[in-house]
């Protein structure tokens, strides 16, 4: 009886140390597993991250047509979508297959609450693009200071200005842009390259894709 008692109570002291190991390992894989645009986007990196994935970070202020830019490279993408979005309140994720890799846009909303954590996307990125409005003359210098903002944080991040919305009519060109950001002042060691674009036009295909192709070419040179 006494062997017997003794047996019993080390199976139970066995099963319940097993349940508490079984409580805190699925009690951290909850904690994991908890949805957070964030914690999403952390995860995405950490396990799937591969040789033939590039990730490209998509950020600019709030209005500046990065989700109509990503829309313009989407196959398929219906015209009468294209330039009519939603400002982008938190985060975007898109792929896109090319022949050689993979390229992976992460957006990130340009609204004031959102613009402090940019730069903490940034150690895992390839190619940083920055959209700007080129109409949105009194929001110029905001840009500028965030931009250079990010230029400090990772001196050597390859960065594609986007100036966006050049259909506009109150739009500065791509010269009075190149002024207004002050990129002559960027080192010239650092890739960093000015594209013009109308991604947000109510005109046909053609025009409101314009410049997304060169874009795209640069983009996969780059990385």
């Amino acid at each position: 009886m006494v062997l017997l008692r003794h047996i019993s109570i080390a199976l139970t002291a066995a099963v319940a140390a097993l349940g508490s190991a079984l409580f805190i390992a699925l009690n951290y894989f909850y904690k994991r597993r908890i949805w957070s645009p964030q914690a999403e986007y952390c995860t995405i990196k950490e396990e799937e991250e591969d040789r033939g994935k590039r990730q490209v970070l998509v950020l600019g202020l709030d209005g500046a047509g990065k989700s109509s830019m990503l829309q313009g490279l989407t196959p398929g993408e219906p015209a009468a979508k294209r330039g009519h979005c939603r400002p982008t309140r938190g985060f975007n994720f898109m792929s896109l297959s090319a022949p050689a890799c993979q390229l992976d846009f992460l957006e990130i909303g340009g609204g004031e609450d959102l613009r402090r954590y940019w730069s903490d996307y940034l150690r895992k990125t390839h190619v940083l693009v920055y959209v700007v409005d080129s109409s949105d003359r009194r929001r110029l210098p905001l840009a500028k200071a965030e931009l250079h903002r990010l230029l400090r944080v990772e001196p050597s991040l390859p960065v594609v200005v986007l100036g966006n919305k050049q259909d506009k009519p109150n739009a500065v060109s791509i010269s009075e842009l190149h002024e207004a950001l002050s990129l002559g002042s960027v080192t010239e060691d650092r890739k960093l390259f000015l594209l013009a674009a109308q991604l947000a036009s109510d005109s046909a295909l053609r025009n409101s894709c314009r410049g997304l192709e060169t874009f795209q070419d640069l983009l996969l040179q780059l990385i």
